[in-house]
């Protein structure tokens, strides 16, 4: 599947956050954007990793806005997905449109977080190698 236009975030993401404690590992995340004008809004799912539902998986729907490369969005976690409810994300677009890199903030905690197109890779790649011909 292509993604869209690199002006459009709509479509699958793949991504991680991390802790700002060494010794916790990289939660990964997969989260489907759909964009509309300069709204974000969507859906994130992830394996918790801590606490008493460590293990299972978590859902949570987002609602954002982009305003060109800047990108921001509350992730809002269903009843009793575990230690927060909410969480704010703020990153930026990078030129290509594959991915946004940034920081993540929720109840004094803080770290980074990083989503990568899905197939952008891929397109990437070939976008390359059509060049070369």
């Amino acid at each position: 599947m292509m993604p869209e236009s690199p002006a459009n975030l709509t479509g699958l993401w793949h991504g991680q956050y991390s802790y700002p404690i060494a010794a916790r590992a990289p939660v990964p995340f997969a989260a489907n954007l759909i964009e509309a004008e300069d709204r974000l809004g969507g859906s994130i799912t992830e394996r918790a990793m801590l606490g008493r539902v460590k293990g299972r998986s978590l859902y949570a729907t987002i609602n954002g806005m982009r305003a060109g490369s800047a990108v921001s969005f509350m992730k809002l976690y269903e009843a009793h997905s575990g230690p927060y409810t909410r969480v704010s994300y703020e990153g930026v677009l990078s030129a290509d449109g594959l991915e946004i890199d940034g920081e993540w903030s929720a109840s004094g905690w803080s770290g980074r977080f990083l989503m990568i197109r899905a197939g952008g890779l891929r397109t990437t790649a070939r976008k390359s190698s059509e060049e070369r011909v």
